[in-house]
């Protein structure tokens, strides 16, 4: 089969966690919400869409042995750690941190508007690393761009994990492949809008929309077409394994 979906995680069936100035959705098991089928995909652990209220946020806590990768999609966070980093996150701007033996951070929303962004967090390859930051800015570029991967030659940031994030934005596309660099396993997060997934050997379909997962296995990047008839933004994950 050219198409193997593995999971499909709809936007309303995500896990969701609210408190007075936190609206959250899990697309894996996180905090008190645990299912065995929706632990992790790969070495995926959490994709968290947040938003957060004005002048509020979370406080100092602290994490290891962790890849954390941040991206704002709308309004600003300021993030704080304890290897004196102070970093404002915008709009499409996004962030590594490597929690490596310990670190402690807190990120606030110090504005007078909402905060919305991903925090997706994934198991490094190695245990104990020295704890490491770093940001940079993707705003306004459309297609694929690869933002993450674990080639600190090829990407604009690195993770301690053999899997490739990108940053797919398009204003409606008729027919396009998936990057070519892309390895067998892959997830896809609808961060905003619509998204026809096709497989090209069987002829089967699948729609995504806002906030919707789907993994999937492939053989070859040719094995599927995507299509959208608006602006649609995603990020795509791929790994060698799962």
């Amino acid at each position: 089969m050219a198409l193997n979906i593995i999971k499909f995680r709809k936007s309303n069936e995500r896990f969701s966690s609210k408190k007075e100035w936190l609206n959250s959705k899990h697309s894996f098991s996180f905090g008190e919400h645990s299912d065995k089928l929706w632990d992790n995909f790969g070495n995926i652990r959490v994709i968290n869409e947040d938003i957060i209220s004005p002048n509020s946020g979370f406080s100092t806590h602290s994490h290891s042995n962790m890849e954390i990768v941040t991206i704002v999609i709308r309004g600003e966070i300021t993030h704080r750690d304890s290897l004196n980093n102070i970093g404002i996150l915008h709009e499409d701007e996004i962030q590594v941190m490597s929690a490596g033996t310990g670190i402690l951070h807190s990120e606030k929303n110090e504005k007078n508007t909402d905060c919305k962004l991903f925090q997706i967090w994934i198991y490094p390859d190695t245990q104990d690393l020295k704890p490491s930051y770093k940001q940079i800015s993707t705003k306004n570029i459309f297609g694929n761009n690869l933002l993450i991967d674990s080639s600190k030659n090829k990407c604009l940031l690195f993770i301690n994990q053999d899997i490739a994030i990108w940053r797919c934005k398009y204003e409606g596309l008729n027919k396009k492949n998936l990057p070519s660099e892309i390895k067998k396993f892959n997830w896809i997060q609808i961060i905003e809008g619509n998204l026809l997934v096709i497989d090209n050997e069987n002829k089967s379909r699948k729609i995504l929309s806002s906030g919707d997962g789907l993994g999937f296995q492939i053989s070859d990047f040719k094995d599927i077409d995507i299509q959208s008839d608006e602006i649609v933004d995603m990020l795509l994950f791929s790994m060698p394994k799962v």
